[in-house]
């Protein structure tokens, strides 16, 4: 009887530290994996506060898009948050494997329902200055942006 205490007790153990360590693998903090066809941009705020939302204007070997990010349930982006921002290939004319790219970003400071568009009032957004570089499709790109309402922001790729 003692044996088979023991042995439950064992497995009982065992188990427990196998669920514990499961949360310890930090999977769910990860940045996304970036596909052959893809330049991923992780953008980190490090702002002085809390933001509506941050919209971007690319321009990728003389090809402009933009878009925009912001939480689906109309919260503000948070002051320290870290953002995705992924760029497919397919979206643009036949690029090469290594591009010029030139990203623009616009911090609405206030939310506002997103549009196709783009528009937001003047009063609400703040245009910062581009940062270009050259960036080679199936690579991570990290960016930082800084400053706040009454200063301004400033966009800043991260050398790494």
């Amino acid at each position: 009887m003692r044996k088979k205490m023991s042995i439950l007790l064992f497995t009982l153990l065992v188990m427990l530290l196998a669920v514990s360590m499961s949360g310890c693998s930090g999977s769910d903090d990860a940045p996304p994996q970036v596909a052959e066809d893809e330049i991923l941009l992780i953008i980190q705020l490090d702002l002085k506060e809390d933001i509506g939302l941050l919209i971007l204007d690319q321009n990728l070997d003389g090809v402009e898009t933009s878009g925009g990010i912001s939480n689906a349930d109309k919260s503000d982006l948070k002051s320290n948050e870290i953002v995705y921002w992924t760029l497919h290939k397919q979206e643009y004319e036949n690029p090469a494997d290594s591009v010029g790219l030139s990203v623009r970003f616009r911090v609405i400071t206030e939310y506002c329902d997103p549009n196709y568009e783009n528009d937001y009032p003047e009063e609400y957004t703040v245009l910062l200055d581009p940062i270009s570089f050259n960036a080679d499709f199936r690579e991570t790109y990290h960016i930082t942006i800084t400053g706040d309402k009454e200063n301004g922001y400033q966009a800043s790729l991260d050398e790494t």
